[in-house]
């Protein structure tokens, strides 16, 4: 029987996308396919996945990309950490900070090492909902940029099927005008990282949170937003 394999970065979450995918197309059945982010691409080229759910940018050529969505940035720390204070925090809070890079951990050991104590990380808010444990909190940074996550899949092995679940996945009604070839992103373009502006409206820095206390953090050092 014929099956369309998605692949799937950790965080994203095409549940729903599937489920109308088992309507439309039902004879065809649809695989999810975990996949990490640095293998996106090589897991289409190898056969693995017919299209994959990654986040921008994505290295290489003969590629269909089409932008689907934006992630906030958050910042992970373990659950003790004076961070975690506040409902939003901003680079300059974090400055003095030990931060994490991902490296060559998983996203989840990332997060195992942000629960230890080691230091704080900055991941898409999809992924810290996804992977982090009960001994992390998570703060939106509300001066970075966000992150896009995409379909893409290879140009040479474009099919109706592909786009299907682009339909379903920009809310089209069945049997409505494909009408998508305007939203594909070339190649040299998706490489810069390049995003759209956001539908949903930033949030102010510093809204909303509570006032800082005037203490040291627990390290001795002025917390977090003090200035020095």
């Amino acid at each position: 029987m014929e099956r369309f394999r998605l692949g799937g970065v950790p965080g994203v979450t095409p549940a729903k996308w599937l489920r109308v995918w088992r309507e439309r197309v039902p004879d065809v059945p649809a695989q999810l396919v975990s996949i990490d982010e640095a293998d996106a691409v090589l897991a289409l080229q190898d056969g693995r996945v017919d299209a994959v759910l990654a986040r921008l940018p994505v290295a290489g050529e003969g590629l269909h990309i089409v932008r689907l969505y934006d992630e906030l940035p958050v910042v992970v720390a373990a659950k003790g950490h004076p961070i975690v204070a506040f409902e939003t925090v901003t680079t300059a809070d974090l400055d003095g900070e030990p931060m994490l890079e991902q490296g060559e951990l998983t996203l989840a050991q990332l997060l195992e090492t942000v629960a230890a104590g080691a230091g704080v990380a900055i991941v898409p808010m999809s992924v810290a909902r996804a992977l982090s444990g009960p001994d992390t909190r998570q703060r939106v940074v509300t001066d970075l940029p966000p992150t896009t996550i995409a379909l893409v899949w290879l140009e040479a092995a474009d099919s109706p099927l592909h786009q299907e679940l682009i339909g379903i996945a920009r809310g089209r009604k069945p049997g409505s005008s494909r009408g998508d070839r305007e939203h594909l992103v070339e190649p040299g373009n998706a490489a810069t990282g390049a995003k759209p502006r956001s539908s949903k409206p930033k949030p102010k820095p510093g809204a909303n949170r509570p006032r800082r206390p005037g203490g040291p953090g627990r390290s001795g050092r002025p917390g977090p937003g003090r200035r020095r």
